[in-house]
C-alpha cells in the first residue's frame, strides 16, 4: 500500500463519525481497479473529511435542488482544502496532494475516469453502509422519507461505471424498503424506530 494511505485510513478512523463509509469507499475502489494509484486510494478515504470538522458558520442546506447543487460545491470544495491542508503537513509531494485535492473536489461529479470510479466507489459503500444512518433521520422525523429516497436514487443514477451500476442495483431496492420502513415508525420512541445520527 502506498505510503501516506495507512496514515490517511489512521486519521479519518480516529476523528470521523462516518469512518466505515469512507474505509468501505477505499474497498470498493479497490474492488473496482486493483491497481488504483496513491492519489485515488487518499481521496476514497478522506472525500467527506469535511464532515469530522464542523466549520465555524453553517454550511448550506443539503436537501434539496438547486440548494444540493451548491452544498456539494460546498462539500467538495471544503473537504479537499481540508486533506490538502492535512497532506502538506504529512510532507506529501505536491504534485500528489494536487492531485488528491482535484481527485476530492469532483467525487459528487464524477467526470474524468478517476474522478468516476471515485465516485462509483463512494456511492457503492453509501448504498451499503450509509443507508441506517438515513433510516433513522426519518424515523425520527429529522427527514422526510421522500428526500431520503431522491437521496438513495441519487447516488445510484449518478454511477457512470456499468460495472459499477451492476453491483449497485441489488442494493438500491432494499434500501429503498428500509427507507419506507423508517417512514412508517415516525413518531415511535427512537429506540424502537432505530437507527444512529
Amino acid at each position: 500500500m502506498a505510503e501516506l494511505v495507512e496514515p490517511a485510513i489512521a486519521w479519518m478512523g480516529a476523528v470521523h463519525p462516518h469512518a466505515r463509509h469512507l474505509s468501505r469507499t477505499l474497498e470498493w475502489l479497490l474492488e473496482l481497479d486493483p491497481d488504483a494509484g496513491e492519489a485515488l486510494q487518499i481521496a476514497a478515504v478522506t472525500h467527506d473529511a469535511e464532515r469530522a470538522f464542523p466549520p465555524a458558520e453553517a454550511g448550506p442546506s443539503s436537501t434539496d435542488r438547486p440548494v444540493l447543487e451548491v452544498y456539494e460545491r460546498w462539500h467538495q470544495d471544503r473537504s479537499a482544502r481540508i486533506v490538502g491542508e492535512w497532506l502538506l503537513e504529512q510532507g506529501a509531494d505536491p504534485q500528489l496532494a494536487l492531485e488528491v485535492i482535484s481527485l476530492i473536489a469532483v467525487h459528487e461529479d464524477g467526470g474524468s475516469p478517476e474522478a468516476a470510479l471515485l465516485q462509483a466507489a463512494d456511492s457503492l459503500s453509501f448504498l451499503e453502509v450509509q443507508v441506517e444512518l438515513f433510516a433513522g433521520l426519518v424515523a425520527r422525523g429529522e427527514l422526510s422519507e421522500e428526500a431520503a429516497r431522491r437521496k438513495l436514487w441519487r447516488m445510484y443514477e449518478r454511477i457512470e461505471l456499468p460495472v459499477a451500476r451492476e453491483l449497485a442495483a441489488p442494493m438500491l431496492e432494499p434500501a429503498l424498503a428500509r427507507i419506507a420502513q423508517a417512514g412508517a415508525m415516525v413518531g415511535i420512541d427512537p429506540e424502537v424506530a432505530g437507527g444512529e445520527r
